[in-house]
Order: structure tokens, then C-alpha cells, then sequence
């Protein structure tokens, strides 16, 4: 168990390492040096970069350390460690990558920084990190309303680009705006956890795929008696709600325990009562 546990620590670490460097490759050479902001903390520092002169990294460091202590008692221990880890990451990276436009194209690198920026923020929160800033504030947020971070994320970008407009003007504005909703529809486009599905599963292995279902997810089953028409073998209906991050896992469950059992998956409008969100 502990040498899984290892493993899938590794895994995170590389897989976080390889998408923070290529945040700021996405800063430094597509947004940044066409003052186009990304929203977030990175884009109020970016802002204050104009004023100081100091380096964008160093900033989004500073702001962030309040909101470290906000993830740690809303978020846990473990997304705190690794979301510093990104964070820093992150700052380092972008003090190291230089500032050079890769495309002369401010719309262009608009939209390629805002896609770029905005797969890095899915796959680190997919991952069980952050970027930190209001990645974090969403994420919370998210939680206790069971919202697409992405959409939650672009929202509370408006008062940036509000702030954007006063300092770069109104076309860079309209810039920015073109990368923060690449960037939220990416995000939400990478991290599903959002996305519910009802899993229907008709079995005569019943009870081997509940006690399954039940360790893997620790989600509620309901279980209906049913009857095959064509066969008349007694059979159980198996009815459970989970996340889209949980299908393959569910899947494979079901196919080890009842490789026959008749499975729908369907997507959930809404779900209410005491659903546990992860």
C-alpha cells in the first residue's frame, strides 16, 4: 500500500513539474509580452509588474501566501504541499523563462496563452493541486456548490479585467478577455470532477459489485429487485451517482466482479441531498 502511495506521489510531482513549466511558458512567451493578462492572481500581478518593476514571478508568490493558509483548513494538507510546490515552481520558472513573444499576433497568443494557461490550471487541480489565488477561492467555492471551477474562475476574473482596462486600455482589455474565457472553458473542458453521472447496473453478481463500488467510492447504491424477461433469472438493479473522474475506475470495478452486467451511464442535470463532493 505504501509503495502505491509512492507511486502515485511520483507521478504527481512529474506531471505537475512538466504542466507549471509550461504555465510559464505560456506567461512569459504568448501573454506577458503583449500585456495580455490570464486573470487571477497572476493577472494582478502582472498589473502590479507595470508599476514596481518587479519580477511577475516574485509577485505571485507574495500574493499568494494568505491563500496557502485558506486551502490548507478548506483543502487539506496534502493539496496546501503540493499547490506551494506549483506555486513556487511557477515563480521560479517564469524568473528563469526569458520574456520573449513567441508570435507576433496579439490575438493569437491571446487565445494560445489562454488554452495553454487554462490546461495547466485543469490538469494541476485534476492532479490535486492548484495555481494557487483564486484557483484556490474557487475551488472552495465549487465545493460548497457543486460548480464548474472553470465558470468560477471566470467570473471572478471580471474585476481584473476591469483593472486591466485602466491600466493597458481598452484593446488590451478585449485581449484579455479572450484569454480568460480560453482559459476558463479549458479548464473546465480538462477538470470534470463537476460533471456527475448516474451509473444503472443490472446484475445477478449483485452483491460482489456493491461491496466493489462501495470501497472504491464510498457513494451511496440504491438496489431495486428486477427479473429477466427473456431469461426469468432474478436479477438486482444497482442505481449510483458519480463523478466523471470516477467512470473508469467504476467501469473496470464492474467488469471484474460481473464482466455480463448490463451497465447505462447517463448524465446528471442535478443532484441533490448528500452527495459527497470530491
Amino acid at each position: 500500500m505504501g509503495c502505491i502511495k509512492v507511486k502515485q506521489t511520483f507521478k504527481q510531482v512529474i506531471v505537475l513539474t512538466a504542466i507549471t513549466l509550461l504555465m510559464a511558458f505560456a506567461l512569459n512567451s504568448f501573454l506577458i509580452p503583449h500585456r495580455v493578462l490570464t486573470g487571477g492572481v497572476a493577472g494582478i500581478a502582472i498589473i502590479i509588474q507595470q508599476y514596481l518593476h518587479i519580477n511577475t514571478g516574485w509577485i505571485i508568490l507574495a500574493i499568494n501566501i494568505p491563500l496557502f493558509v485558506l486551502g490548507f483548513f478548506h483543502l487539506g494538507k496534502r493539496f496546501l504541499i503540493l499547490t506551494i510546490y506549483s506555486v513556487i515552481l511557477l515563480s521560479v520558472s517564469m524568473k528563469i523563462i526569458p520574456v520573449n513573444a513567441f508570435s507576433e499576433d496579439i490575438l493569437l497568443s491571446s487565445i494560445v496563452g489562454g488554452v495553454m494557461f487554462g490546461f495547466g490550471v485543469g490538469t494541476l487541480i485534476r492532479f490535486g493541486a492548484s495555481a494557487g489565488g483564486i484557483d484556490i477561492i474557487s475551488l472552495i467555492l465549487a465545493r460548497k456548490k457543486d460548480l464548474p471551477v472553470g465558470m468560477l474562475i471566470t467570473y471572478m476574473n471580471v474585476a481584473i479585467v476591469g483593472a486591466s482596462a485602466l491600466v493597458f486600455g481598452i484593446d488590451k482589455t478585449l485581449y484579455t478577455l479572450f484569454a480568460i474565457f480560453a482559459s476558463g472553458r479549458t479548464v473546465d473542458a480538462v477538470h470534470t470532477n463537476h460533471v456527475k453521472l448516474t451509473v444503472t447496473i443490472v446484475t445477478e453478481k449483485w452483491n460482489e459489485i456493491n461491496n466493489a463500488l462501495i470501497r472504491l467510492h464510498k457513494r451511496g447504491i440504491t438496489m431495486t429487485d428486477a427479473e429477466g424477461v427473456y431469461t426469468h433469472s432474478p436479477k438486482k438493479v444497482l442505481t449510483t451517482v458519480i463523478t466523471k473522474y470516477e467512470l473508469s475506475e467504476t467501469k473496470d470495478a464492474i467488469r471484474q466482479m460481473d464482466p455480463g452486467a448490463f451497465v447505462h451511464v447517463t448524465k446528471a442535470i442535478e443532484v441533490m441531498g448528500r452527495f459527497r463532493k470530491v
